[in-house]
């Protein structure tokens, strides 16, 4: 499934695994299709749709075939498949015709042309039947009335009954047809976000709040509710409107003018209030976003919040920051009534204009009286459109900011944008990695690494050591291909970085930080959410040789026990263990330890290494720790200073060489002369300890 579905999104599709039941078979025509789906328990087939009685099925062993609902079920008895959409980017435009602002997403509702013609047919059905209550009203007014018919009246009731029943059907079709369109594009806006995000380099969340990125979500809702509004009722609205506007110039063409003129003064009001309204929604989001980017981060830290007594300031900071929040609120809210309260005191005086306009010609009898009720009828149409124009405006303001978050997201250069093309290769455990004049920097900042050139020899042990800042980690991404250097190149063996996809990179060259990070599964499941082929056979294997074995099979549920979120119910060495197993489950050629036994006692963290470097022996591993006990096992040692290679070698090589490295050497290996004070320290205490006794 990982595989079909991986294929089917470098083809251009969004692809949906989905567990679906069999009564979908009754539904088909409200999903995407073809679909994929799994037959038998062993391979795939393509479902196209339901004709007549019979499923059509393509099957690659045997070819199309036609089958009864029970043969169809009887194959596909698990609800496994994989839903395709077109993606719009890849199918429905070229790089070069990128369309931009909020066009893009009027664009998305062409695959839905079908709902789409449907929609906007009920609505005129509906709008026309709205036309004919202000013709009725007239009729029952003019004719109806004045003459006493009775059987006209009966004939009229009957005839607004099956209207008003006709139009609330109709209104249910449409009301169906509309959430089912909402709701495929609201999914797709998500999906294609969400897809997006997930490809965006390490150094786009580095850079952004954690809750400024989930709120961007939410923001999917207001683009989809204008969206399915302008697409779906405008069109339909402004049809009646133009109907409309014939009808009240047929009437009078005085009363028309009016309407305008009116139409004009609340059109104005509203352009006066627009630029306010628009900084303040705009100030809105932004504070909104960050508020909750910091209770995402009072939350993810709260364990700091209780050990540094620091309640009381993320309470007052919590305060503050909503408080001006709502304070911003009610500024907007304020601008938004006094805006409407103008509105309603024209609205009011227009409709009182246009009354006694219009009684006026009705008493010099160049109106009827059904004549002006159905006027009345036909301008609350037209100018209703045209207030639903107007009322499009802020909603518009609005979509227009969260276009612009979202769109940030959506045209930002994904970190494997041209992976498609390059081959899988295997690198080698014992390849050279050489790294020539890198440079690195984080934008806006100074330079991490500057034309730094090392060759790390393949199959050792390798130390990274240095001060703290000095850029170890740094490194350590861009061999793990986790950052992007701004020039330079890293070569393992044969290969170049840049001429191999990530995901080949990513599974053979891997990186344990040392903060490590697990999902709310099972301890399985965490594996298998990185490697969904591997066997439970791999990972016992992988536990057992970073000692993770020892303390899951203690726990009552085993491989089964359901993790916290981020692994709250493990201390920190139970994570880093479970962490390194999770890396070494593959066997990569290349494993990079960043301080990841750092939540070790000296004892376990000695017991873990042993047998981790023993299991690795033939391949290459990078160290990055500042402990003495852990540097002493590389057979080479790079040294590290303010972004630039110090010096590196074989630890024994190093301590002869005459130079300012020495001293930073000693803290790790010490000098005979070290060693022989250290011993007649021993000694002597041990003297004293007789004498003592």
């Amino acid at each position: 499934m990982l595989g079909l579905s991986r294929g089917a999104e470098a083809l251009g599709f969004n692809a949906r695994q989905v567990k679906a039941s069999l009564q979908l078979l009754d539904s088909l025509d409200k999903i995407s299709l073809p679909a994929i789906i799994h037959w038998k328990g062993y391979h795939w087939v393509v479902l196209y749709g339901q004709k007549g009685k019979k499923y059509t099925l393509a099957d690659p062993g045997v070819g199309i075939r036609y089958l009864t609902r029970s043969e169809l079920t009887s194959g596909w008895s698990n609800g496994v498949m994989l839903l395709l959409e077109p993606n719009d980017s890849c199918f429905y435009q070229q790089s070069s015709d990128k369309v931009s602002g909020f066009g893009r997403y009027v664009a998305r509702v062409l695959p839905y042309r079908g709902i789409l013609i449907q929609a906007i047919a009920i609505n005129i059905a509906i709008g026309l039947l709205s036309l004919a209550s202000p013709l009725m009203m007239q009729l029952l007014t003019d004719d109806v009335l004045v003459r006493g018919d009775t059987q006209l009246l009966t004939t009229v009731a009957i005839g607004v009954i099956a209207m008003n029943l006709i139009k609330s059907t109709i209104g249910l079709i449409q009301s169906h047809l509309i959430g089912h369109f909402s709701q495929r594009l609201q999914l797709g806006l998500i999906l294609e976000y969400g897809r997006k995000l997930l490809h965006l380099p390490l150094e786009y969340f580095e850079g952004r709040r954690s809750g400024e990125v989930v709120s961007r979500i939410a923001d999917v809702n207001a683009i989809n509710a204008l969206v399915a509004q302008i697409v779906l009722g405008l069109p339909s609205q402004f049809f009646i409107a133009l109907l409309s506007l014939g009808f009240m110039l047929f009437y009078s063409w005085e009363l028309t003018l009016a309407s305008f003129a009116a139409f004009v003064i609340l059109m104005g009001i509203n352009l006066l209030f627009l630029p306010a309204l628009r900084q303040k929604t705009r100030n809105m989001i932004v504070l909104g976003t960050e508020n909750q980017g910091f209770l995402v981060e009072t939350f993810r830290g709260v364990q700091v919040l209780k050990t540094t007594s620091a309640t009381g300031q993320a309470w007052q900071e919590y305060q503050s920051n909503f408080g001006r929040l709502a304070n911003l609120g009610w500024t907007t809210m304020k601008l938004g009534l006094y805006s409407s309260t103008i509105t309603g005191i024209v609205s009011t005086f227009t409709s009182i204009s246009l009354l006694w306009l219009g009684s006026y010609l009705v008493i010099n009898q160049t109106f009827s009286i059904g004549q002006l009720l159905a006027f009345s009828g036909m301008s609350g149409n037209f100018l209703g459109f045209l207030g639903s124009a107007i009322g499009l405006i802020n909603e518009f303001i609005t979509a227009q900011i969260v276009i612009q978050r979202l769109t940030e997201v959506i045209d930002a250069t994904p970190e494997d944008e041209n992976d498609v093309k390059k081959p899988w290769v295997e690198i080698n455990g014992k390849a050279d990695i050489t790294c020539t004049n890198l440079n690195f920097h984080h934008v806006g900042r100074v330079d991490l690494l500057q034309d730094f050139s090392l060759t790390i020899p393949g199959g050792q042990v390798i130390a990274l050591i240095g001060k703290s800042g000095c850029g170890k980690s740094t490194l350590a991404k861009l061999i793990a291909g986790l950052y992007s250097s701004q020039s330079g190149n890293i070569r393992y063996g044969l290969y170049n970085q840049q001429d191999l996809s990530l995901e080949c990179l990513r599974q053979q060259v891997v990186l344990v930080p040392q903060e490590a990070h697990f999902w709310s599964r099972s301890i399985i499941d965490n594996f298998r959410f990185s490697y969904p082929n591997i066997s439970f056979e791999k990972v016992i294997e992988a536990c057992q040789i970073t000692g993770a074995d020892e303390f899951i099979t203690s726990l009552p549920d085993k491989y089964q026990t359901v993790l916290g979120e981020f692994g709250a119910n493990l201390s920190g060495g139970q994570k880093q263990r479970l962490a390194i197993a999770r890396a070494i489950v593959t066997q990569p050629p290349v494993l990079i330890l960043d301080e990841s036994t750092g939540a070790l006692d000296p004892v376990s963290e000695a017991e873990v290494l042993d047998k981790l470097l023993f299991h690795r022996i033939g391949k290459t591993t990078i160290i990055i720790s500042h402990r003495p006990k852990v540097i002493g096992r590389a057979n080479w040692i790079v040294l590290i200073e303010s972004g630039r290679l110090k010096i590196q070698g074989a630890p024994e090589e190093l301590r002869h060489q005459p130079g300012t490295h020495l001293d930073f050497l000693d803290n790790f290996f010490p000098s005979n002369n070290d060693l022989l004070l250290k011993s007649a320290i021993t000694e002597s205490n041990g003297k004293s300890s007789a004498i003592n006794r």
